[in-house]
């Protein structure tokens, strides 16, 4: 099967974005900082109200509920901020190149502007399909990114996959 496509910076952003959702360190990063924030604030609120600066320590109490109701949209918010910078800043020569990618019963072979590549099956680690991507990810780290509006059929994509003994990762509840 072979799959001619091009990648915008829209899917580049849905790849990491994707990756660090599913990443345990970072996971681990944001429910460590939206508790040290919280606790951070409350810790002001309250020392602040028991040195008769009720005002500041109101504010203080308010800022502490606000980051622990929150702190997830602001994280999500920056790191879609910073992923988006950084893919402009290093791939954006990338951005609507044509590029290529064949399987067979053995091999993936990727083509585009740059290079050609080659990569047994059994090195495949994982093929995630959210609802505008399919991602296949390589036991090396490598990552192929296939935007779904490019495909002629879907359907002939997992069947494919299917017949060479792979499993499609469901992540179609994902959102960015």
């Amino acid at each position: 099967m072979k799959i001619n496509y091009k990648i915008e910076a829209a899917d580049f952003l849905a790849f990491q974005l994707f990756t660090a959702s599913t990443d345990d360190i970072i996971q681990k990063r944001k429910r460590k900082s939206r508790f040290f924030y919280s606790v951070l604030f409350g810790m002001a609120s309250v020392f602040c109200i028991v040195n008769d600066t009720l005002f500041v320590g109101i504010y203080f109490g308010i800022l502490a509920i606000t980051m622990a109701l929150f702190y997830p949209h602001f994280f999500r918010w920056r790191y879609k901020k910073q992923y988006a910078n950084f893919i402009e800043r290093n791939y954006s020569k990338r951005f609507g190149e044509p590029a290529q990618l064949e399987i067979t019963k053995d091999f993936i072979y990727s083509k585009d502007k740059v290079a050609d590549g080659k990569v047994k099956l059994s090195q495949i680690e994982s093929i995630h399909e959210t609802e505008l991507h399919f991602f296949i990810k390589m036991s090396s780290g490598m990552s192929f990114i296939l935007p779904k509006r490019e495909f002629e059929s879907v359907e002939l994509f997992k069947e494919t996959i299917h017949n060479l003994g792979l499993k499609i990762i469901d992540a179609s509840d994902y959102k960015l």
